[in-house]
């Protein structure tokens, strides 16, 4: 019996581990994030942050049909550029 068999998988994968699964590069990974084709990563505390393995798991299933879930309560998506010194009404 092989005693990689064993280990279990982590619960959160960093983001050298992602790119190395998913074979995408840190830009076009971050551009997948912001248009919600690809899994947000989860904050873990101080600076760390990973991918839970079920949503990275969801992903590999079908990465061209994946859209992430809308988070309730999530801050609106800001434009680029500067913001505005005075709202638009």
């Amino acid at each position: 019996m092989n005693e990689r068999e064993n280990v279990p998988a982590p619960a959160f994968f960093r983001i050298r581990d992602v790119l190395r699964i998913t074979s995408l590069s840190r830009p076009t990974l971050y551009r997948r994030i912001a248009a919600r084709r690809f899994p947000p990563p989860v904050h873990l505390g101080g600076r760390a942050c990973g991918w839970s393995s079920s949503a990275l798991q969801k992903w590999i299933s079908d990465p061209e049909g994946y859209i992430a879930e809308q988070v309730c309560g999530a801050p609106a998506r800001r434009t680029r550029g500067r913001p505005r010194k005075y709202p638009v009404q």
